[in-house]
């Protein structure tokens, strides 16, 4: 069976980015609960609102010099899960931040020098829960823990549950997802996908009694599960040279067996055009919009013949009136400066855009204009 849809190189974007210079360099973004909006720690020891007012970016510095090292450490973000709260990991410890009252809470929950942070997500966000990663490098490959911590709302913070999930190796992590608080860990030795609930007890889903039974899979590399309807996105590849990826679409509630896991995505390359060197498809980065309706991705499967990381973002609408829940891709285009690449991306909810940052300038595309 053929790719139920084939992307298109050459064409111009189905949608142009709104472009504003910054005046720092190496500015890194983060989504925040405010409107037309993104966030950054990397100026001045701050948590700073980057507001974005037509072809300007105003600057709104909400809290500088409260810990020493507001924007240090390896950085890792749950997204978008509360109208006042934003939140990220700094190495070791995790900061959580009130853009509204200015109050925060800064704790260390790793406890080991030899532990650090690699991930994080939102498993509640009423209750302020979230699922941590956790590498523990004392073997050549490495530990992974998955740890779930709740933050109280007053600066106090408690573990839930903890889970050894197989090991943490340079080059390739096996993948995990979140939805409606269940936890999916896929193991590769196995080829398997186990589902938990927040205490890390086992539980079964259709999900992956779908997963676990295909046939000769080879690795998986991402997956990503939409928050709410029943089907995720699967990209599989070989391990040993990540290459020769596809992109699964598997739907769970699907009446028909042999429908549910199907093909997503194929290239329509013209063997005259420029791009007829492109040998494999390389699609990365799949994240689902705050509101659920966008399925976003990047392209990078030009970088052989160019020669320039510099991938080509994309979306497909999402409907749950669609058999396949989602629509056909649409084309954002790039950074585009010459030789950027985009260092950090966000989402604001309102207008829904998608930021990217090269660390110089700021890309955002109003997907509610891809309609018009």
């Amino acid at each position: 069976m053929k790719a139920q849809y084939a992307l298109h190189y050459g064409k111009a974007p189905d949608l142009w980015p709104i472009v504003v210079g910054m005046k720092d360099e190496n500015t890194d973004i983060f989504s925040v609960p405010t409107e037309n909006a993104v966030g950054t720690n990397s100026l001045n020891n701050a948590i700073t609102l980057l507001k974005f007012n037509k072809d300007q970016i105003e600057y709104d510095e909400v809290r500088k010099d409260f810990i020493e090292g507001v924007g240090s450490g390896d950085k890792f973000y749950p997204g978008i899960f509360s109208d006042s709260w934003i939140g990220y990991t700094q190495t070791r410890g995790f900061l959580l931040f009130n853009l509204k009252d200015k109050s925060f809470a800064d704790q260390i929950p790793i406890k080991s020098g030899d532990e650090f942070f690699t991930g994080v997500s939102t498993i509640d966000r009423e209750k302020l829960q979230f699922l941590f990663q956790i590498c523990r490098p004392y073997y050549d490959d490495g530990i992974r823990l998955l740890k779930i911590i709740e933050f109280d709302g007053k600066g106090q913070f408690k573990q839930i549950s903890e889970l050894q999930a197989g090991a943490h190796k340079v080059g390739y992590l096996e993948p995990w997802a979140i939805q409606n608080k269940t936890i999916f860990v896929y193991n590769n030795d196995s080829l398997k996908i186990k589902a938990y609930d927040i205490n890390f007890k086992p539980v079964q889903h259709p999900f992956c009694d779908l997963f676990n039974s295909l046939k000769d899979f080879r690795c998986l590399d991402e997956m990503v599960i939409h928050p709410t309807l029943p089907f995720a996105i699967l990209v599989e590849m070989d391990r040993d040279d990540r290459a020769n990826y596809k992109v699964w679409l598997a739907r769970w509630d699907h009446p028909e067996a042999k429908e549910r896991c199907v093909e997503l995505l194929g290239q329509d390359i013209s063997m005259f055009s420029r791009q007829a060197n492109i040998k494999h498809l390389v699609c990365t980065h799949f994240e689902f919009s705050p509101d659920g309706k966008w399925l976003l991705f990047q392209d990078h499967s030009e970088y052989a013949i160019q020669n320039v990381d510099s991938p080509i973002f994309t979306v497909m609408p999402i409907s749950a009136d669609n058999p396949l829940f989602l629509g056909k891709p649409k084309f954002l285009g790039r950074v585009l400066a010459e030789n950027a690449r985009p260092t950090s991306t966000a989402w604001i909810q309102k207008p829904l855009s998608f930021v990217a940052s090269d660390g110089k300038v700021l890309y955002k595309w109003e997907l509610e204009n891809l309609g018009k």
